[in-house]
């Protein structure tokens, strides 16, 4: 398997490629700003240096040949003539007809020409060497002073001074980079730490991870330890769910057992057939018990709607009372569906049809169940809420608080449950933004009410 890059291995080669490549691009921009620069200077200087040639009187020569000067190291005859080169710079003066009134250096070179003006870059002598000349005439055209500088000698300048500049950076470079390289792995260590951390827990450690982090880190462990939390909480209500499940379970499934047994040791049909109601009615506890568990199974680890839509509530009515008609029409139950407004205006949310449904049959089926034969059950619908209400016994007031806790039954019933209705109708009301709320009639029976929270 291809070991993927870590932010470390990927922070240091961003880095390493990035500080030479700005070091690189540093050091164009001082090249051009000194070039730039020295060009600025000795460009001021030729011109200087020819207005100063042409303020100077030199007279009508004839036909004298001009006067051909030594080096200059042979004219200071031993004195200090510093870095000077001779070769590297000219000048030359004519008169109006062209000829050489005087000339210095590389100056006997330069060409003649009465039209030009300013500076020019021209080959040398041997096609080698360029030189920057600057032409100024005299304002009568009297004479052209041409006053000429090696390029070499300008870019050397250029070098010294970018090689003075840079030279220690250059030398101090290597040592930069193993400090990146080592500034990055210290400041990545507390992810490290992190990770070494979530990697030695087991899965039955709860306490949060230290915040003692950067501040860039300090919201990531934050977040984790919110959902360490989570599923800390999440792991001990499956904890509970399992151990509640399997101890309701118990129950029905060993009744089932004795059942079999029982109508097994029948010796009459009549007996076989009551020890076969008594199993059925088992199996149909059992098998009750079962779907509520599962859909709690389902509701429990939804944090929200998958796939909320507008909720057709005529429609939900409908279903959830026809899933219980059967069961109220075997004991002479009557039940009405009241609408208070218009099914568009009931409870204007979104949500899961399916799931409210089984929130309300879940209400109707426990009204039917525990209230009398011949009561009458009562399905309101308005823009306020949902409720439910009937005529039955109702609930004993010190029962009201727990009767929806899981598995929870209050004593003295003689109807078959597990426990686990009201609980599912909280867990639903609860994902859609309801709550449930349980009150005894005045005049007698239960009033289960479902409201925007």
């Amino acid at each position: 398997m291809r070991q993927r890059p870590t932010l470390q291995r990927r922070l240091a080669v961003l880095l390493l490629i990035t500080v030479p490549l700005i070091w690189l691009v540093s050091t164009a921009v001082a090249a051009y700003e000194a070039h730039h620069e020295v060009d600025e200077l000795y460009d001021t200087q030729l011109t200087l240096f020819a207005r100063q040639l042409l303020s100077v009187n030199m007279g009508e020569r004839g036909d004298d040949p001009l006067p051909v000067l030594p080096k200059t190291k042979k004219l200071i005859r031993g004195g200090d003539r510093g870095e000077m080169e001779d070769d590297d710079i000219g000048v030359a003066v004519w008169n109006e007809a062209g000829d050489l009134l005087l000339s210095d250096g590389k100056g006997r070179h330069f060409s003649f020409d009465a039209a030009r003006r300013g500076f020019y870059t021209v080959s040398g002598q041997d096609d080698t060497d360029e030189w920057r000349l600057f032409y100024l005439p005299a304002p009568d055209g009297s004479r052209l002073v041409a006053v000429g500088q090696r390029q070499k000698l300008r870019h050397e300048v250029v070098l010294k001074v970018i090689q003075g500049q840079l030279l220690p950076w250059l030398l101090g470079l290597p040592v930069l980079l193993l400090l990146i390289l080592w500034a990055v792995r210290q400041g990545l260590r507390p992810l490290q730490l992190l990770a070494d951390n979530l990697a030695g827990r087991s899965p039955q450690e709860r306490s949060p991870l230290p915040e003692n982090v950067p501040g860039e880190v300090l919201p990531m462990v934050r977040a984790l330890n919110a959902l360490l939390a989570r599923i800390a909480e999440a792991m001990e209500h499956e904890r509970r769910f399992t151990a509640d499940a399997a101890h309701e379970l118990r129950t029905p499934l060993a009744a089932l057992q004795v059942q079999a047994e029982v109508m097994a040791l029948m010796p009459d049909e009549a007996g076989r057939q009551h020890a076969l109601a008594l199993l059925q009615q088992g199996i149909g506890r059992a098998t009750r018990l079962v779907e509520q568990l599962l859909a709690l199974s389902r509701l429990d680890p939804l944090q929200g709607l998958p796939a909320a839509q507008p909720v057709d509530w005529a429609v939900v009515c409908r279903d959830a009372m026809a899933d219980v008609a059967a069961a109220a029409a075997d004991k002479n139950m009557q039940l009405q569906l009241n609408w208070q407004d218009s099914p568009a205006q009931v409870l204007p949310l979104t949500g899961d049809a399916t799931l409210l449904t089984l929130m309300l049959r879940n209400l109707l089926d426990n009204a039917v169940r525990y209230c009398p034969a011949a009561a009458c059950i009562e399905l309101q619908a308005a823009a306020t809420g949902i409720v439910v209400r009937d005529n039955g016994p109702g609930i004993a007031p010190e029962w009201l608080a727990r009767v929806h806790e899981r598995f929870f039954r209050p004593p003295g019933q003689d109807m078959p449950g597990s426990g686990l209705g009201l609980s599912i109708v909280e867990r639903i009301a609860s994902l859609h933004g309801l709550r449930l709320q349980l009150a005894n009639r005045p005049e007698g029976g239960l009033q289960v009410s479902l409201h925007v929270a």
